[in-house]
């Protein structure tokens, strides 16, 4: 059933005969026959179908930062049961031009990109609100830009990591890039490129505190809850006499795990420790002597 529709003019012959189809959701101009609009939201009732039905269904998702226009867009989903080969590439081409018309030129880099971080969140499996942070810096970072698909792949990555960032969430920079597959310097160039596009994005990204690092380091080394305790006593008491300004956070949290496992007797060597957070045995020592010195601690090695 079509209905007519009087408020639409057409913009070819200036005719008022305008009529909507229900079942294409276009408005067609019945004097030269040309489609107004094809993109049409359907604000109607929701639909039931059955599996016996040979019906081609056009279905919507929930919005989404996922994918380039949130997720709004018709969908050409299943198809008619049949093993008639012809029918089936009708409807595969179907899909292809349906999909190939839901991109504007302008969404194109999106589209691609928003494509490498679903392969990316497939991979890595973060959490839904992560994944959906890193949709909303990906798009804002390629949008109107011109990268190559290289460089998108990598900001992708990149746009995961910084989402970890954003919600707070410990992740050693060489441990993400050896899971998602890439170098720890392309991992650096991407998560760059994104800070240059995306001026206010500091402001989104939580402080590192050395306390969000030592449950990962703790659970990763099989250390007790007591040696848990113990180290962010440790960096509590290091934050009232300011060790903590202006060095890295990773460095004072792997200290003060390091001390907490000698004095509770679950020793754990510096290089252990030093290599489940991802950085030199080095650091350890120095933030060790800064623990030791300042909070007068005596260590019976």
């Amino acid at each position: 059933m079509k209905y007519e529709h009087i408020d639409i003019i057409c913009p070819y012959c200036g005719s008022s005969s305008i009529i909507f189809d229900p079942d294409s959701h276009e408005y067609v101009c019945t004097k030269c026959g040309a489609v107004i609009d094809d993109r049409v939201i359907d604000v109607g009732r929701d639909y039931r179908f059955f599996e016996n039905e040979l019906a081609v269904r056009r279905t919507s998702g929930a919005y989404t930062n996922r994918v380039h226009d949130g997720g709004l867009g018709a969908t050409i989903v299943g198809g008619i049961r049949t093993t008639d080969k012809e029918t089936i590439k009708k409807w595969r081409e179907i899909r292809r031009i349906q999909k190939k018309a839901r991109v504007t030129k302008k969404d194109r880099i999106v589209e691609r990109a928003l494509r490498h971080l679903n392969d990316y969140v497939r991979l890595l499996k973060p959490p839904k609100y992560v994944a959906e942070t890193a949709g909303n810096i990906l798009q804002r970072a390629v949008q109107d830009k011109n990268y190559k698909n290289k460089t998108l792949k990598m900001m992708a990555a990149a746009s995961i990591y910084l989402a970890y960032k954003v919600h707070g969430i410990f992740k050693s920079a060489k441990l993400f890039a050896k899971e998602a597959g890439i170098s720890y310097r392309d991992l650096w160039h991407a998560e760059k490129r994104i800070h240059q596009a995306i001026s206010d994005i500091n402001k989104m990204i939580k402080r590192d505190d050395p306390a969000f690092f030592v449950p990962y380091l703790t659970h990763k080394l099989g250390l007790s809850d007591k040696a848990r305790f113990l180290a962010a006593y440790l960096i509590n008491l290091s934050k009232k006499l300011e060790l903590n300004n202006g060095k890295s956070a990773i460095g004072l949290a792997t200290a003060a795990v390091y001390v907490s496992s000698i004095l509770l007797d679950e020793k754990r060597t510096q290089l252990e420790v030093a290599s489940a957070a991802e950085v030199t045995d080095v650091t350890i020592r120095n933030r060790y002597g800064d623990l030791i010195d300042n909070l007068d601690i005596t260590v019976e090695l």
